[in-house]
């Protein structure tokens, strides 16, 4: 991506996070940054140079809360997008924006919102132990693949499979209902756990965290505002990153684990997509 667009990338989701920090605080929300975001905040008190998005968690209680609330709660101009609020089985949530285009590689032809983003990211307690983490993915799979076959069922009746003309025929409420049946049933506070796991885009549940990491908050500069952060952050970051100050060789700096096909910060998704 050239790097004058990517900045005007940059600057768009800083304007979504500062809109979700003022939801969380005016609601007694807790949050922080985590990921790269964090990593750019103590390396370079602001966004990696090359980072194309930003990545926040919340503990699980928390984040049910925001997402509640959200809908009503964000400007106008942001969309609260979960597997409630949009056709998407994500186990996280984002925040969008309207108005704007930020498709990733592989999500052209999905009919979804697809406007600038941020990543918000569900902090659950796990046990560390591989039946169990086996158990809880497994879980939390079959969750996500009930919306996602519910959601893909959106054409012409006559020419869809059988299990996903029943599937299209049971009401889309009662389908995120069972999924969230599933999903609470792994979806635990960290803070009855030792050990601890941020869902992302990752399909596993691990156990990769402990939990005392994110008992305290404390805050950091990130582009100028002071932004909430793990108070063990160097701990986590080491855990996440290994040597974090050293910055990658020049040909592994990209966004991370995903591809932006297509930018457009003027216009709605909707003029590239659903065509």
């Amino acid at each position: 991506m050239d790097n004058e667009i990517l900045r005007k990338l940059q600057k768009v989701e800083l304007e979504i996070l500062l809109d979700v920090d003022r939801v969380c605080k005016e609601n007694n929300i807790e949050y922080f940054l985590v990921a790269g975001t964090l990593l750019g905040a103590v390396r370079h008190k602001g966004f990696i140079p090359w980072d194309d998005d930003i990545d926040i968690c919340m503990p699980i209680k928390d984040y049910k809360k925001f997402c509640k609330i959200a809908p009503r709660k964000l400007n106008k101009e942001y969309f609260l997008q979960c597997s409630n609020t949009d056709c998407t089985e994500m186990w996280f949530a984002k925040v969008r924006k309207n108005n704007t285009t930020c498709i990733e590689r592989g999500d052209e032809k999905k009919r979804k919102h697809q406007g600038v983003w941020i990543d918000i990211f569900p902090l659950i307690g796990v046990k560390n132990d591989k039946m169990w983490l086996d158990k809880a993915t497994q879980k939390a799979t079959l969750a996500k693949t009930l919306l996602k076959k519910r959601y893909s069922s959106f054409g012409s009746f006559k020419n869809l499979p059988l299990k996903k003309k029943i599937l299209k025929m049971i009401p889309l409420k009662i389908v995120r209902m069972i999924a969230n049946a599933i999903f609470n049933s792994v979806f635990k506070d960290h803070r009855k756990f030792e050990y601890c796991y941020y869902l992302w885009g990752s399909p596993r549940i691990k156990s990769t965290f402990k939990s005392y990491l994110f008992d305290e908050l404390c805050y950091v500069e990130f582009e100028g505002h002071n932004l909430p952060a793990p108070k063990r952050w160097d701990e986590y970051l080491q855990v996440e990153y290994g040597d974090y100050m050293t910055p990658p060789p020049p040909e592994n700096r990209n966004g991370g684990s995903h591809t932006i096909s297509i930018v457009d910060l003027n216009k709605d998704y909707t003029h590239y997509c659903f065509k």
